[in-house]
């Protein structure tokens, strides 16, 4: 048996047994908070004290002890104790053995429902931050490669094949948007993140007088949480920041997979930096892209954490249950994760280089000018169904002969539809044809160029 926890254990005769104290401690993963929760319960006691709850000397007790257990925790002195289940009782716990009777009143009118909900958002706001930071510096060298090859030919691809002819530097602010996308979810979970839950107590509310407002602006939330069963019991931020992860994850996984295939010898588009490579253990010659192996496998573990919290969250009444502890190992992974695997994927766009004259060789594998020729007789005339039909039609014609659209002469074009004239060639000519994809969001270099200025101003502000 272990002996009885001091904080809860007045109504016990019993202490909890060895196997329930190991099996409910959660020390070796909520530790990480313990700067939070110092940070938090230092505001709580000057709200104590602003309160008249307690007294100035017992403030500076408790501020100086919890000072100085931040200390040997940042220097790796404090002891941790799994049989005092958590970092909150933890640090309470050695608070009182610093400063005595003091430390006992720092808990009047609070509950670690609302300290861990508390410590929690503390720390994913700095999470979030600290992502939103990572995302745009991969931001930054995607553009820097968009920008040398804004004007560069490449396959367009549907369905793995070859499709219409685009620009590097638009196939490469693909991914772009998908990392803009994720910055404003990110930036969504702020909001919520921003609603500060103490001073709520267990369920029920508080009835020390504590000022909530000044109490959140103190601690750097711009809101309060307005109800406080809903704010025990509230994992939504957690599902957010979990799904936000999830996203990014996949985004993350789609890049590392086109840059395996494009590295590898049969697409041969691009060489990865060698000290993001692994080589093999029998065969000399490899060079392997384990770094976007392991993003793309990597990834599905926040797919894993994210359904893991959805699970966690779907049968629980209000308001506070213990299944919540379970919330932040999952988290917390799929974080550490995310931070990781940008900052590999940065390295790697940073280093990366690609091979244009493969990219160019390509496009000449398929009927890539096809659309264009279609597009040709709708200028003239023709309804682009009809259009269509007859280009389908020169298509099989030159698979039957084995010659691609462009080989054709003339004559032999015109056969097919008579207003069909010398300018078809410059028409489906890859080279000449990029530049009349000029609409907004398009893959001309003249849009490109522009959409690249366009998103520097974003990543800049």
């Amino acid at each position: 048996m272990t002996k009885k926890n001091t904080s809860w254990g007045g109504r016990f005769t019993q202490s909890v047994s060895a196997l329930a104290s190991k099996f409910s401690s959660s020390i070796d993963v909520d530790s990480v908070l313990a700067e939070k929760d110092i940070i938090g319960s230092i505001a709580y006691a000057e709200s104590l004290q602003e309160a008249g709850v307690i007294n100035k000397s017992d403030l500076i007790k408790i501020k100086r002890g919890l000072n100085q257990i931040k200390k040997e925790i940042e220097t790796g002195k404090f002891k941790w104790n799994p049989s005092l289940e958590d970092v909150h009782m933890n640090i309470e716990s050695a608070l009182e053995k610093k400063i005595g009777d003091s430390a006992k009143k720092l808990h009047t009118g609070r509950s670690r429902n609302d300290q861990v909900v508390t410590d929690l958002k503390l720390f994913l706001k700095d999470e979030t931050k600290a992502i939103k930071k990572k995302i745009k510096d991969l931001q930054k060298n995607i553009l820097n490669k968009a920008q040398k090859h804004y004007a560069d030919l490449m396959p367009g691809f549907t369905h793995l094949q070859i499709a219409q002819p685009v620009t590097l530097g638009h196939h490469l602010l693909a991914y772009f948007e998908m990392l803009q996308r994720d910055s404003i979810r990110f930036e969504n979970n702020e909001k919520t993140l921003n609603q500060m839950p103490l001073g709520v107590g267990a369920l029920a509310g508080n009835r020390f007088a504590i000022d909530r407002p000044k109490l959140a602006k103190k601690l750097g939330f711009t809101d309060i949480t307005r109800n406080s069963i809903d704010t025990v019991s509230d994992r939504d931020f957690v599902t957010d920041v979990s799904y936000s992860c999830s996203m990014l994850a996949v985004h993350l996984s789609r890049m590392s997979e086109e840059i395996i295939l494009w590295s590898s010898s049969q697409f041969d588009y691009v060489q990865l930096p060698e000290e993001l490579c692994t080589g093999s253990s029998i065969m000399p010659q490899k060079k392997n892209p384990d770094m976007a192996e392991l993003i793309r496998g990597g990834s599905s573990q926040t797919l894993g954490s994210l359904v893991t919290t959805l699970s966690l969250m779907k049968n629980q009444s209000l308001s506070y249950n213990r299944d919540n502890q379970e919330d932040k190992e999952p988290l917390f992974k799929s974080i550490n994760f995310i931070k990781d695997a940008l900052e590999i994927m940065s390295e790697m766009i940073k280093g990366m280089s690609f091979n244009i004259k493969k990219m160019l060789h390509d496009l000449d594998l398929s009927e890539v000018g096809a659309t264009d020729f279609a597009e040709y007789l709708v200028l003239k005339g023709v309804p682009f169904r009809e259009a269509h039909e007859i280009t389908g039609k020169i298509v099989k014609e030159a698979e039957r002969k084995n010659l691609f659209i462009r080989e054709f002469n003339l004559s032999e074009l015109k056969k097919i539809h008579p207003k069909i004239e010398k300018d078809i060639y410059k028409f489906i000519d890859p080279k000449k044809a990029i530049h009349a994809k000029n609409s907004l969001g398009g893959t001309s270099p003249k849009k490109v160029k522009a959409a690249i200025i366009a998103a520097k101003k974003t990543v800049s502000s």
